[in-house]
């Protein structure tokens, strides 16, 4: 209903659509209904009850939030640590840091699933890293003032708003009323709260945006959306084919998981409300084709194709990251036997999506683990979500299943990007005696950039990955990578062993990866096209 309030009150006028929510919040006893209502109304600048009425039809954060809306004081007893936050706030209670002022416009970005934790833990992957290197770009130029990237704080207890760098890229975490992390489905309930941080924080700080760029489809997206709204910034959406495509394929008829076709039948129609509501839609390069025909409202004139690119990898340290793969751990890990072998790299969160058991059975299945290393880098070491952990006991099982690979398989949790990159360095310059290159395999059921895929190729390594997916839009099967089926244990492994078997072969297509890398997807040239359509929608 909250995105069908605008279009009621272009049908039926304000005065009709206030008089409506006044008599629907009055009359309902639900208070789940009032409170919603209540939030959609102050959401949309409409003001169907008075302070006092308020008072009477509500309690809490929504209450709260109304009354601020209408300028009015609050005083009230906080019942938990996130109320005493907000009050805190509305109270003026909490020292913030305000930012100078800028002559370039503020682009802000969210990244609400994931956060900027590290990259492979919980739901933390590769647009964390990329996020992160795109502000360090941007601020970096002379048309770009600042950039606020904006996640959600660890706990519902602290409000941080911090300068990264002496460079002008903040972070902003918002708390939430949650003592977990959120999921996707969990972003509704919160939706309000995390809008009305939102709007009080960034113009307290001097952060106000100008342009704010959301990337998933999910109500965490239409929460910051709602705020550009408020705060009149201009908003930008990366469209992917997913919802509707994993839709269409996970449902293609009836389904006894009802609660997950009403949440994907969900996200669909959120991916088409952020497709309305953005002054510019954008798509990862490659992918328009796609996405136009999920997306009929769209022309290919509005819609742009922007690409994703890497940083260059950290200097050198001396540490030698490669025998960390060797370390005794409660954890498989490789011993003598690995040594001197190819390996197959696979790094990221562990997800049903990612595949990685999927990755252990092909490897296994193909009998790869005679002549090649398996290396699993990903995963929270501790407070795994119930994600992680099942994709870890499938792991663990398999690898169990099998003697005659110990010794042959690492899993470790999630590193560092940096570690990451030095270790996929160091395995480049002490390459096998065959002339082998080692190989970065990504066993995802699809990947819509691949980040990590980058990486690898930019190390040196020798990419395989899913035909489905935007790999495509970089990898030349044949020609500086490898694309193979991923959707079954077989299918993938024929395709690694294939690969494998080529040997010292794949050494110049491995090279012609790095070329690929290095020369299109820096991230000073990504950075370009992202600043001038910040500029063009701010100007």
């Amino acid at each position: 209903m909250c995105e069908r309030i605008p279009a009621t009150v272009r049908a039926h006028g304000e005065e009709a659509t206030t008089a409506e929510l006044r008599r629907v919040i009055s009359s309902t006893r639900d208070e789940a209904v009032r409170t919603w209502l209540l939030d959609a109304s102050w959401l949309h600048r409409l003001t169907p009850l008075g302070p006092e009425e308020a008072r009477e039809f509500a309690t809490g954060p929504a209450l709260w939030r109304h009354l601020d809306a209408l300028g009015e004081p609050v005083d009230a007893d906080p019942r938990s640590p996130y109320e005493k936050l907000m009050l805190d706030l509305l109270h003026n209670d909490i020292s913030l840091p305000v930012a100078s002022p800028v002559s370039g416009p503020t682009i802000a970005q969210s990244m609400l699933i994931g956060g900027t934790a590290r990259p492979g833990e919980g739901a933390s992957g590769g647009l964390t890293v990329f996020l992160s290197s795109l502000a360090d770009a941007l601020v970096a130029r002379q048309d770009i003032g600042r950039v606020v990237t904006v996640v959600l704080a660890p706990e519902p207890t602290t409000v941080t708003v911090e300068k990264n760098s002496e460079l002008d890229h903040w972070t902003v975490r918002v708390p939430v009323d949650s003592p977990v992390a959120l999921a996707q489905p969990d972003m509704a309930r919160h939706r309000a709260g995390i809008t009305w941080w939102l709007t009080r924080l960034l113009p307290r700080c001097g952060l106000s945006p100008d342009v704010v760029h959301v990337r998933y489809s999910d109500d965490g997206s239409l929460a910051v959306a709602d705020a550009a709204r408020l705060l009149g910034a201009k908003l930008v959406f990366t469209v992917t084919p997913d919802p509707h495509r994993h839709l269409a394929e996970r449902h293609p008829a009836d389904t006894g998981d009802l609660a997950a076709m009403r949440f994907d039948l969900h996200r669909v129609r959120t991916a088409d409300h952020l497709v309305e509501r953005a002054d510019q839609v954008i798509t990862i390069g490659g992918r328009q084709d796609e996405v136009l025909t999920h997306f009929p409202q769209l022309t290919p004139a509005a819609l742009g194709a922007l690409e994703e690119g890497i940083a260059p990898a950290p200097p050198p340290t001396g540490r030698s990251l490669v025998r960390e793969l060797f370390a005794p751990s409660a954890l498989p890990r490789l011993d003598v036997s690995a040594e001197g072998l190819p390996v197959l790299l696979n790094v990221g969160r562990l997800h049903p999506m990612k595949q990685q058991p999927l990755l252990v059975r092909a490897w296994l299945e193909a009998g790869l683990h005679r002549s090649t290393a398996l290396v699993i880098i990903g995963g929270s070491s501790t407070d795994r979500t119930p994600d992680e952990q099942k994709v870890l006991d499938e792991v663990l099982g398999l690898a169990r299943s099998e003697p005659s690979a110990r010794g042959r398989l690492a899993v470790l949790p999630a590193w560092s990007n940096d570690d990451v990159r030095l270790l996929q360095h160091e395995l480049v310059a002490a390459a096998p005696s065959s002339g082998a290159p080692h190989v970065y395999a990504c066993a995802s059921a699809k990947e819509e950039f691949g980040i990590a895929v980058l990486e690898a190729m930019e190390a040196g390594l020798l990419a395989i990955g899913p035909l489905r997916g935007g790999l495509s839009c970089y990898v030349e099967h044949g020609h500086n990578g490898f694309l193979v089926d991923t959707s079954a244990a077989r299918s993938l492994g024929e395709g690694l062993a294939q690969v494998v078997r080529l040997g010292a072969a794949t050494a110049p297509i491995a090279a012609a990866g790095q070329k690929t890398v290095r020369e299109r997807f820096h991230i000073d040239a990504v950075a370009d096209p992202f600043a001038a359509l910040y500029r063009g929608l701010s100007g």
